[in-house]
């Protein structure tokens, strides 16, 4: 007999956060489906193989990320433009730390099954050349916030955008940026297929030899995907900080982005190292760093209120703290590929970045508990 109890247990808490993961599957689902449409719509446009292809490949892959802050800064608002820069920020900082912590962690736990055991090999000028065009973006990216000056921080975007662009052009000629691998059968397509074929139709091959209208319609329909859940995850956002957590809206961005945007992608750095892929590896993490340290910042520096500060206790502090642990665990591997000289490197360095993200934990928990900082605590 129906006693209405089931019904109350389905609290609004309950659905919001279930809508909070259900913000993270559309924009994780998005992502991959985007990327698989990119990938197609520049082999049906026949550039895959040329420069300009790899540049949309390389651009195309990185845009699900990027709209998390733009959908934000779109809506407006105080709250909305905290999680712009809580989104910014905390790409570059969960990738030069837990993402770096992985790879390392990686070496140790496959190291019997490895051919190179506890030795990395990878490629050492390219690592040198994305962790230094990411330290220097994002160092000027730092710098913007203590510049009061619009002229001057609109030179400064204007910078890193040129930056972007020379770090582009560098790996088209080192060629590392040229298609590799094949791409996978269209997902639309494969969908579509299976439809026909349980009508009885006889599918074509509409997987592995897509139409340019099917390659177009999924691109544009996972689009609507990444933004549909953008826009959620901003207002979800928003209740975690306030009512659940207590933490300033740009501090749980900064931690909670990442996990829908950039960590699932690296996780295939661990199966690269488990294979001995190590040059594959870090250059999946290493790649991103360089893109995260450059171009979505500007939008940050432009768009938003930049709020970074070096004034104890304030969200501010927070968000600058995570930039210098970045460019501090950045640095740390960047001197360490540099004075590698092609010789097997030691995984020791990368687990820096786990020890950075710990102590990152540790101030914010003290300054919730301690300190009293609120979720809509600003400068």
């Amino acid at each position: 007999m129906y006693t209405g109890i089931a019904p109350a247990l389905i609290t609004p808490a309950a659905d919001r956060a279930i809508l909070l993961v259900g913000s993270f599957a559309l924009l994780l689902l998005g992502a991959e489906v985007f990327t698989n449409g990119v990938e197609w719509l520049g082999h049906r446009l026949g550039v895959s193989e040329s420069a300009t292809g790899s540049i949309l490949a390389a651009v195309g892959t990185a845009l699900p990320e990027t709209l998390i802050p733009v959908i934000a800064i779109l809506q407006g608002g105080e709250d909305s433009g905290h999680v712009g820069v809580g989104a910014i920020l905390g790409a570059p900082f969960m990738l030069a730390t837990i993402a770096m912590f992985l790879v390392g962690a990686s070496v140790y736990y496959f190291r019997n099954r490895r051919t190179f055991g506890m030795e990395m090999h990878f490629n050492e000028e390219a690592t040198r050349r994305d962790l230094s065009f990411f330290l220097v973006g994002y160092v000027i990216a730092f710098t913007a916030a203590f510049v009061h000056s619009r002229p001057v921080e609109y030179a400064m975007a204007a910078l890193l955008v040129v930056l972007y662009l020379v770090y582009l052009v560098r790996s088209l000629q080192s060629g590392e940026l040229t298609e590799g691998e094949d791409i996978d059968a269209l997902h639309l397509g494969l969908l579509i297929e299976r439809v026909a074929y349980r009508f009885g139709y006889n599918p074509r091959e509409h997987g592995e030899n897509p139409h340019f209208f099917f390659v177009a319609l999924q691109t544009l329909l996972a689009l609507a995907l990444i933004i549909a859940g953008a826009h959620l995850f901003v207002s979800e956002v928003k209740w975690l900080s306030k009512e659940v957590l207590g933490i300033p809206i740009a501090i749980v961005a900064l931690l909670i982005a990442p996990l829908a945007t950039e960590l699932p992608e690296k996780f295939n750095s661990v199966l690269w190292i488990s294979r001995d892929k190590d040059t594959l590896a870090l250059g999946n993490i290493t790649g991103a760093m360089a893109f995260q340290g450059t171009l979505p910042v500007t939008l940050g520096i432009v768009f938003t209120d930049w709020d970074l500060s070096l004034t104890w206790g304030t969200t501010g502090f927070l968000n600058a703290f995570s930039v210098i642990l970045a460019v501090v665990s950045g640095g740390i591997l960047y001197l360490r590929a540099r004075s590698a000289h092609e010789e097997p490197m030691d995984p020791k360095p990368f687990l820096i970045g786990g020890l950075f993200y710990a102590a990152f934990i540790v101030l914010l928990v003290y300054f919730v508990l301690f300190i009293g900082i609120s979720p809509g605590a600003g400068h």
